[in-house]
């Protein structure tokens, strides 16, 4: 696998750390990487290399093979073409199809035809300019294909992969190792069936559509360059789209059989670090599942669907003292969640809990103010004074929701945060609002779950410090906080 990396690689390793040829010299760098190649065992040949007059190399009629005949890579023509206006820059065309060929001793030939309509490559710092401030590559394609072109293939049974109207930038600033990048993508077709002797097969067919991708970091492992992030010193982000999705999969190893196929509406991920502000958001939209095998550590379950209408985490809130207090948000929301009956008729047959969705939703807000001194965080974090990490003005619960069973649990309220008695005190009430309880209980009951006598203890502590509701089976209570302590409907809870 090194053979074969360094056959792709090396010319672009030679490109950034080979002292500079003349500028522009393109014919005389793409020389001495043949030589080189050569010179290391590979194969290189050619029926025609042809220069023009703007310095550009074609090879016509191009194979290359790895030192140990491994891996061998053939295209009807490769050309590059060096920029007139920036030093080192060259762009790189193929023709439509090439071929990429897999030798393996213990698996055959496994062959991957490479077909493109438009493809064009463009990377800096080839010939010369490698001082450059800023090293710049970027890919473009109309359409992009992987297919394979081995129809006895033993391992790769199938293989087709396209892309359409396909770009990529990647930008590396020297001086402060910054990476950046930008991709994007009209849409995706995939249809896979990969079988190996150790790994089992993985297979999946399906589309997707509007993919963009973009990402600023710093290009090493530093674990400092976190604070950097944190402490504002350095903008840092990833950002992912993508629209529509579908695909029929299967997954069949020995220690997992799982057999699907579904779709979603759409998925966005961004995670940002700037100007002392954090945020981290995910969200999947409208999504649907149906298992036809479900084997996991031989643990099977019976076909089922499953589906939701959103899945949503958000985490945002200041780093850095702005000098004032300033919003943060916390939430996770997970709406209408349905399982299948296939699923519930394991554990509960009689139907003695309801089937409605499942909701999970927690979503608070606050007013927040930091006080870590990022060039000495530690200090902060381990002198136990929560003051040394910041300070909270209010809290707000924007809502609450939890359903299942039949049952559901809300709840609103906010606090304000007295912050001057040596750790922060809220005074201020949330409602808590349970509905469909004692029948959730009751059917636990009925399905053995909880015994009878814990079934009475807990409605009786509830009931306890709630009062009925408007509707039955529902019951209210309002949680207050004061500096005289907590109550529920006026009476104290144990402290």
């Amino acid at each position: 696998m090194k053979k074969h990396i360094l056959m792709a690689t090396t010319a672009l390793a030679i490109g950034f750390t080979a002292p500079a040829m003349a500028q522009d010299d393109f014919a005389g760098f793409s020389e001495g990487i043949v030589g080189m190649l050569q010179s290391q065992g590979a194969t290189v040949s050619f029926d025609e290399r042809n220069v023009g007059a703007d310095g550009s190399v074609e090879f016509v009629g191009f194979w290359m093979s790895a030192p140990d005949g491994e891996a061998t890579v053939r295209a009807d023509w490769l050309k590059g073409v060096p920029s007139a206006t920036t030093p080192g820059q060259v762009t790189f065309t193929l023709s439509p199809n090439a071929t990429i060929t897999i030798n393996d001793p213990s698996s055959g030939e496994h062959i991957i035809n490479v077909s493109n309509s438009g493809l064009v490559i463009t990377l800096d710092g080839i010939t010369s300019g490698q001082s450059a401030p800023v090293l710049n590559f970027s890919v473009m394609a109309d359409s992009l294909r992987f297919a394979s072109g081995n129809p006895n293939d033993p391992i790769i049974k199938a293989l087709d992969i396209g892309f359409t109207n396909f770009s990529q930038t990647v930008s590396f600033t020297q001086a402060n190792m910054l990476l950046s990048g930008v991709t994007g993508l009209a849409a995706m077709d995939i249809n896979y069936d990969i079988d190996t002797p150790h790994d089992g097969q993985l297979a999946a067919n399906g589309e997707m559509a509007d993919l963009n991708i973009a990402f600023q970091l710093i290009a090493d492992d530093n674990e400092e360059h976190f604070i950097d992030y944190l402490s504002g010193a350095t903008t840092a982000f990833i950002e992912a789209s993508v629209g529509a999705s579908s695909a029929t999969a299967k997954i069949n190893n020995s220690d997992a059989r799982i057999a699907y196929s579904g779709s979603s509406a759409g998925t966005t991920v961004e995670m940002r670090a700037e100007n002392g502000y954090v945020n981290i958001t995910e969200e999947v939209a409208n999504t649907q599942y149906s298992f036809s095998e479900f084997n996991v550590d031989g643990m099977p379950l019976p076909p089922f669907d499953l589906s939701l209408d959103q899945l949503r985490i958000n985490f945002s809130m200041p780093t850095v003292d702005h000098g004032s207090f300033e919003p943060a948000n916390a939430e996770i929301a997970l709406r209408n969640v349905v399982v299948s009956e296939s699923i519930y008729s394991m554990f509960d047959p009689s139907q003695n809990i309801s089937r409605t969705p499942v909701n999970v939703v927690a979503n608070l807000s606050a007013n927040v103010q930091p006080s870590v001194d990022w060039s000495n965080p530690d200090a902060a974090f381990d002198s136990g004074n929560p003051a040394d990490i910041g300070a909270v003005q209010d809290i707000t619960i924007n809502e609450v929701l939890i359903t299942a069973g039949g049952a559901e649990i809300t709840a609103t309220g906010d606090a304000t945060i007295d912050n001057s008695m040596g750790f922060p005190f809220p005074t201020g009430k949330v409602t808590v609002t349970a509905a469909g309880v004692q029948a959730l209980v009751n059917g636990l009951v009925a399905m053995g779950v909880i015994p009878q006598d814990q079934a009475g203890m807990a409605m009786g502590m509830m009931m306890a410090f709630a009062r009925p509701g408007d509707n039955a089976d529902e019951f209210i209570s309002d949680i207050e906080f004061s500096p005289q302590g907590i109550t529920a409907n006026g009476m104290p809870l144990p402290m």
